[in-house]
């Protein structure tokens, strides 16, 4: 029961810190949240759009590579993908 007290104690010290201090209105406060988030939303979006750039140039990286091997093994010039993967096994 202390704890509890002393808990809402504390938080309405800092409530009452923060109201006082609170630069902006509560209006002004919740666009200038709803602008930042919405920024590091799109900051967000753009390196998730870069990372899959990045990860689609790797993809095709390693199909080459892969290609290459396999032209250099059996000649044919075509990838067998079940062989690789063991899909016939």
């Amino acid at each position: 029961m202390r704890k509890l007290i002393w808990f809402l104690f504390v938080f309405a010290m800092g409530f009452a810190v923060a109201m006082l201090f609170a630069p902006q209105s509560g209006k002004k406060t919740r666009k200038r949240l709803l602008r930042q988030a919405k920024k590091i939303r799109l900051e967000l979006e753009a390196k998730a759009e870069k990372s899959m750039d990045a990860l689609n140039d790797w993809k095709v990286s390693v199909e080459e590579l892969a290609e290459d091997a396999a032209k250099q093994m059996n000649g044919n010039g075509k990838l067998d993908v079940d062989t690789i993967t063991g899909a016939n096994a």
